[in-house]
């Protein structure tokens, strides 16, 4: 006999906030970030880093100030992987996923990546450090259900076709 597995409260929690928040029609991630900042209280600025992920970093970091948040995503992703990328940091906002608060280990990568931001100030800051932690999972699931929801035009290639096929 086949029996249903039991409602997985991670994957719930995000299927509720996904289904809560509107996709703006056309699809435009700076109108999506700017409804998130609202709901937040705080703005969030996108930034891309150039070579992000070819010094070592994750594709995707956020650092929340008291006054704002800084998502930064690797400048040489493509349209739609930039998208997933901010979606992605995004659903770590959205869904309060703790960070770590700027301890001196982490100060220095801080500091490597945004010389301009004063590290004192720094309250929480999101890194991606294992794809099978619950909250990488969840960001991730988000990011994938927020994605196919959206009219944003996929690869071109043949196998970004396959992959992203509706």
């Amino acid at each position: 006999m086949f029996r249903r597995a039991p409602s997985d409260p991670a994957l719930e929690q995000v299927r509720t906030l996904t289904a809560s928040l509107e996709v703006p029609r056309p699809w435009h991630l700076e109108t999506f970030v700017d409804s998130v900042a609202a709901l937040l209280g705080k703005p969030i600025t996108l930034f891309g880093q150039p070579d992000l992920t070819a010094k070592g970093f994750p594709c995707g970091v956020v650092i929340e100030r008291p006054d704002s948040f800084v998502v930064a995503y690797d400048a040489a992703s493509s349209g739609y992987h930039t998208d997933h990328i901010v979606l992605h940091e995004i659903a770590h906002l959205l869904l309060d996923h703790a960070g770590y608060v700027s301890p001196s280990s982490r100060l220095g990568t801080l500091q490597q990546l945004f010389t301009e931001v004063d590290t004192d100030v720094v309250l929480r800051v999101l890194a991606r450090t294992d794809y099978d932690d619950v909250l990488e999972s969840q960001a991730e699931l988000f990011a994938s259900l927020m994605m196919s929801e959206t009219d944003a035009p996929r690869s071109g290639s043949v196998l970004g076709r396959a992959i992203f096929r509706r």
